[in-house]
């Protein structure tokens, strides 16, 4: 169960340059970089939003994440404290990058029922997203695979658990 807080509400076409220009890309791979340019051009409150809760989730309208392939972006959303971003529709490349690295993508068909401020609970397992601060309930579609792949913290964490599990196979034989 993810539960936060919704910090940013966009509009459709949130793109990659929006997310972390591309101007930034070449000046540094640390992390924390990107968290720290995460919207400056596009949305420079972003970060401040943020501090405010360590449970932060995106809501966007429908292609969240075009643009060029920068897994950057994803970064830059995770170290800000971005558990879940909910949207309309995602490009394959940036839900790729998100499964990849353990950003939860939710799908919904109209997210205009989430505003600034809505204490959310998102439901992997039940595919519901529970507005505890309007009393209303979302279901989402989400493939078995996925859900778990998300569930184990992204592909990173789901062959880091394999390699685990390896090891201590090893080590009792």
């Amino acid at each position: 169960m993810i539960t936060g807080t919704v910090t940013s509400v966009y509009g459709k076409d949130i793109n990659t340059d929006d997310i972390i220009p591309a101007s930034f890309l070449q000046l540094s791979t640390e992390r924390a970089f990107f968290a720290e340019n995460a919207f400056c051009k596009y949305d420079p409150e972003f970060k401040e939003r943020c501090k405010q809760s360590n449970m932060n989730i995106v809501v966007a309208k429908e292609n969240f994440g075009c643009g060029s392939s920068r897994e950057q972006a994803v970064y830059a959303l995770k170290e800000n404290g971005v558990v879940c971003v909910i949207a309309e529709s995602y490009p394959d490349i940036f839900y790729r990058n998100s499964l990849s690295n353990g950003l939860v993508l939710v799908t919904v068909e109209d997210a205009s029922g989430f505003d600034m401020g809505d204490e959310l609970q998102v439901d992997l397992d039940r595919s519901t997203i529970q507005n505890v601060t309007k009393g209303e309930s979302t279901y989402f579609e989400m493939k078995v695979e996925d859900r778990n792949t998300f569930q184990q913290g992204g592909m990173i964490g789901r062959v880091r658990r394999h390699l685990e599990e390896t090891l201590l196979q090893q080590a009792e034989k």
